[in-house]
């Protein structure tokens, strides 16, 4: 049976600062505290995350889900001062919260930073959604191990890839396997959505960074206009996230009047639901498809700077999180100069019009699905945080 943990009037509540940035960051870290709160109520958290934590009643003292969502080497250049003065915040912070613990989620270019400076005061660092260095960056393993208390890893083969490395981790479960709301039938969604039945609904998921939606929005409405040729029936759909503003998504969707698209920011759930297909930009999005079976192309394009680095350090030959996870191609991936209009519109009717193709994504999508094992990350991983803090 489950228990919860009750301060008494000899113990005060834990204190736990938080730092997530980004859209996913934002979401994986609501749902962890709310698990944590479920267990002690009076837990008090604070920090740098987005407003889905905030709405789970951590207090919000930077929205860094919408202020740095950045993505390689040059948007790192760009907002280097930005950078600067919130990691000094983050700083300023640990110094005098003094919390209990840090809880880290993902975005290593700004949270092993922080580490080093929470190791530096004598704070633990709980690092949940560990860097991915079995893809590239392996050399953080070493700060990784001089800071990090507990690794708590998402995915089945980061737990001994830690603990051979003498990072005390342990394997929670993927956070997204942790979405208990109902999806709806795609007959519903397109209701809810106002498209019609019988229309071959294909999503466009640029991103959720401002940077994403510059670089790939153009090139997926462009690719749309060539599959609309192809399927006259063809239905665009636009999800979009909190962190990006309508009128970024407008200005580019406003260049293509006779398209036939929708732009909604109804729940996730529901747009994935109508979909037929879907061209999606590399990152969790992906896994979001897979896990709701839609047969996907996965695209990519950073600066040449990014991208240039990126080839000398990444470790695999998958960018795509399916791919990488099924340690197959499961879903096909254009990436830089790869990524134009006609190559990637040839690549979706390709898939579309081939049965034996849509069979075998879909039974990669369920082997990915049996790898991810059971619900349950964001408790466990609560359960693991206050067994941490229970031992201080």
């Amino acid at each position: 049976m489950e228990s919860r943990k009750k301060p008494n009037m000899e113990t005060r509540p834990h204190r736990l600062m938080f730092v997530a940035g980004e859209n996913s960051g934002d979401l994986h870290g609501s749902r962890l505290i709310a698990e944590l709160r479920h267990r002690e109520p009076e837990i008090e958290c604070f920090g740098f995350g987005g407003d889905r934590m905030a709405a789970q009643g951590m207090r919000l003292d930077e929205n860094l889900a919408q202020k740095l969502p950045i993505m390689g080497a040059t948007q790192v250049i760009r907002n280097y001062g930005k950078i600067r003065n919130l990691l000094q915040r983050a700083y300023a912070m640990l110094a005098t919260e003094r919390p209990d613990a840090v809880v880290l989620i993902d975005y290593p270019g700004f949270n092993l930073r922080v580490a080093t400076e929470a190791k530096r005061l004598g704070i633990p660092v709980i690092y949940f959604i560990s860097p991915q260095i079995w893809a590239w960056h392996h050399s953080r393993i070493e700060i990784i191990k001089k800071t990090v208390a507990l690794m708590l890893v998402i995915l089945p083969f980061e737990e001994s890839l830690y603990r051979d490395a003498g990072v005390p981790s342990r394997y929670v479960g993927h956070p997204l396997l942790d979405d208990s709301e109902e999806a709806p039938t795609k007959t519903e969604a397109r209701v809810a959505l106002g498209i019609s039945q019988e229309a071959r609904v294909i999503g466009l998921i640029p991103g959720s960074r401002e940077g994403e939606i510059i670089r790939h929005l153009p090139l997926m409405l462009q690719s749309a206009t060539l599959l609309l040729k192809r399927f006259p029936d063809a239905h665009f759909l636009v999800p979009t996230a909190s962190t990006i503003s309508p009128e970024l998504i407008n200005k580019y969707i406003g260049r293509y009047p006779g398209l036939p698209i929708t732009i909604t920011s109804e729940r996730p759930k529901t747009a994935r639901a109508a979909m037929d297909f879907a061209i999606c930009k590399s990152g969790t999005s992906t896994l979001e498809l897979a896990l709701a079976d839609v047969p996907m192309v996965i695209i990519y394009y950073v600066s040449s700077v990014t991208y240039w680095f990126a080839r000398t350090v990444v470790r695999i030959p998958w960018v795509g999180l399916v791919n990488i996870i099924a340690n197959d191609t499961v879903a096909p991936e254009l990436l830089q100069d790869a990524a134009q209009p006609e190559p990637l519109s040839k690549e979706v009717i390709r898939i579309m019009e081939s049965p034996r193709r849509l069979e075998q994504m879909h039974d990669g999508y369920a082997q990915i699905r049996a790898k991810l094992g059971k619900p349950g990350a964001s408790r466990r991983a609560a359960e693991a945080v206050l067994e941490l803090l229970s031992a201080q």
